[in-house]
This record gives C-alpha cells, sequence and structure tokens, in this order.
C-alpha cells in the first residue's frame, strides 16, 4: 500500500500533466480561432499613475500578464483579488502583472485608494491611447475585463475575455512555467 503523502504526490503530478497536455492540446485549436496566439506582443509606451512613462519592453524576459480593466467594471474589480494574490506568488518566478486601466486617472486612483488588499503591480492609464493598446492586442470590442498573457520570449500564449479567477489564473501559470 502506497503511503498517503506518495499519493497526493502523485494526484499533484496527474495534475500538472493534465494541465500542460491540456495546454498543448488546445493549442492548436485556440490558434484557429485566436489570431493572436503566437504573435509577437505589440509595444505600448503609457503614464503609470505618477505620470512616468513605462514601456512594455520594460518587462522583457518575463512571463507578463496585461490586464485591460476600468473601474466601473464589475468583472474586472471581482478579479483584481485574484490577481493580487497571484503577482505575489509568482513574482520570484518571473511573472509579472501590469493593469492598463481604461478610463481616467482620477477614477483610477480613487478606486485604488479604496482597494484592500492593495494592489501590487504597476498600473498604467489607456489616457489617449486608450483604444489603440487594447485593439493591438486583440480587443476590438472594447470587451472587459480581457486578459492577455505573453510568454517569456515575446509572445502571445493566451488571451482571456471575462474575469478569471485565482484558481484559473494559478493553472495557467503553471501551465506556462513550465
Amino acid at each position: 500500500m502506497m503511503p498517503r503523502f506518495l499519493q497526493a504526490y502523485k494526484k499533484i503530478w496527474c495534475g500538472l500533466l493534465l494541465v500542460a497536455l491540456s495546454q498543448g492540446a488546445n493549442s492548436a485549436a485556440q490558434a484557429q480561432r485566436d489570431p493572436m496566439l503566437n504573435q509577437p506582443r505589440p509595444a505600448f509606451t503609457l503614464p503609470d499613475l505618477d505620470g512616468k512613462l513605462r514601456s512594455v519592453s520594460e518587462w522583457n524576459g518575463k512571463l507578463l500578464v496585461v490586464n485591460f480593466w476600468a473601474s466601473w467594471c464589475e468583472p474586472c474589480l471581482r478579479e483584481m483579488p485574484a490577481f493580487i494574490r497571484l503577482q505575489q506568488h509568482y513574482r520570484s518566478q518571473g511573472v509579472q502583472f501590469v493593469g492598463i486601466a481604461l478610463d481616467g486617472a482620477n477614477e483610477v486612483r480613487a478606486f485604488l485608494d479604496g482597494l484592500e488588499p492593495r494592489i501590487n503591480y504597476p498600473v498604467l492609464l489607456g489616457n489617449g491611447d486608450t483604444f489603440e493598446t487594447p485593439i493591438a492586442y486583440g480587443n476590438q470590442y472594447g470587451i472587459l475585463p480581457h486578459t492577455v498573457i505573453v510568454d517569456k520570449t515575446g509572445r502571445i500564449a493566451y488571451t482571456h475575455f471575462g474575469s478569471l479567477t485565482y484558481e484559473q489564473g494559478r493553472l495557467l501559470l503553471m501551465g506556462l512555467l513550465l
């Protein structure tokens, strides 16, 4: 009879294997549906909340999670605590979240000032580039939230419309970090 800890260990590895296999099996089908997959990530330079211009190239070599959101978007707000936890957990493994707010600076500041837990990743402001950047990342219809994961080589590995849970994010990141 196998000890309990070995049974648990076996289940974990089987789960990870299933995630990895499903990523591979789905990638061909998803690439047919999503023309952004495997494309080089579009460049952008946007101001952060302090007015400092930040370029996406700043995060070259990282597994980059770009999340387009707005302070008035309920599904966007629901997923933020999950992203805060994921950033905290995976930062040391080269994962970087970046939020791009698609509403005004005052609204974003007011919202973030009241957010608990505090956001632990950069938030950039769309400003005049509000529609160009989401469109460049495959969101022609302005659907929020919209999340794009860029692999460490700078290619789009995953796109998602709608909110993500902590568990969904964890499984995605684990699959891409393998």
